[in-house]
């Protein structure tokens, strides 16, 4: 199982390419490391050896990369005071004088900084016009997204469990059950909506009587773990993102990587398989969120 977070949406607008298309179209926005004096650098890095796409049972998969020069506030802002006080003395500077001060102290640390690079595997279904992002995050989902768009050309994704938040579904599938299919893992987050505050719990059999009294006082569910055909355990947060994904050994015995010695062979196997999950998972998770909460 390639990923260990899961984002899913549904594309639409989505004009299919064809894979040397989409090769052509990558290199166009190819991942280069981050220039001496350069923030952060976005782009597509090779899935094995050179190449840019790797497609399996109709789709394709990719790899985002980013490298990113860190220096922490506090570095720049002392830094940009010590040059101030070589300038100006005692003299207090002004706001316009101290942002460029810390402007210029950012550009003189940068090449100093040591470049850190993260990746993010993307799946584009085009069989089904579904998209998975192995990474919960909004913020880094965006720059993904926003990748895409700038390289495939315009066009939309919607989150595939829908934009509002399950919190209370979340909440009565612990009260009550949870749907077919599921069983309840041994952790959760709670939240207390009046007053903000949140209790988390692992290791924990559930459902626990404690945990239900809290939740019948009037917390919901913010994150529930859940078990997947025997297949797969996930934390599902209430925005609809997975995370600490990972594969039980029902899955881990369906990937049989005798033989694959090759990179690129067990690679290509991986990717089908993790293909397989996401389209089950996804299709099950849909229909459940949808499910009337009365049913």
């Amino acid at each position: 199982m390639l990923f260990s977070q899961i984002a899913a949406f549904d594309l639409s607008d989505w004009t299919d390419p064809e894979r040397d298309r989409l090769e052509e179209q990558l290199a166009g926005k190819r991942f280069a490391p981050t220039l001496s004096q350069q923030v952060e650098s976005l782009g597509w890095a090779p899935v094995v050896d050179e190449q840019l796409v790797m497609e399996t049972d109709g789709a394709f998969g990719l790899l985002f990369r980013r490298e990113e020069r860190a220096v922490p506030p506090r570095v720049v802002k002392d830094h940009a005071a010590r040059m101030l006080a070589e300038q100006e003395g005692e003299r207090e500077p002004s706001r316009d004088e101290l942002r460029q001060a810390q402007e210029a102290a950012l550009l003189e640390l940068l090449p100093q900084a040591f470049p850190r690079q993260a990746e993010t595997r993307v799946i584009i279904d085009r069989r089904n016009r579904q998209l998975w992002f192995a990474n919960a995050a909004e913020k880094r989902n965006s720059q993904i997204s926003s990748l895409l768009r700038e390289t495939l050309g315009e066009w939309r994704m919607m989150p595939a469990f829908g934009s509002e938040e399950h919190g209370s579904r979340l909440t009565r599938w612990l009260l009550e059950g949870p749907p077919a299919g599921f069983e309840l893992g041994d952790s959760a987050k709670l939240l207390e909506p009046r007053e903000g505050g949140s209790i988390t719990v692992s290791r924990l059999g559930l459902p626990d009587e404690n945990v239900l009294a809290h939740l019948r006082d009037g917390m919901t569910v913010e994150q529930l773990e859940l078990i997947w055909r025997d297949r797969l355990r996930f934390t599902l947060r209430a925005d609809g993102a997975l995370t600490k994904v990972k594969a039980l050994e029902t899955l881990d015995e369906e990937f049989d990587d005798d033989g694959l010695d090759d990179p690129a062979t067990r690679l290509e196997a991986e990717q089908r398989l993790t293909l397989d999950v996401l389209r089950g998972l996804t299709d099950s998770l849909r229909d459940a969120l949808e499910r009337p909460a009365t049913a």
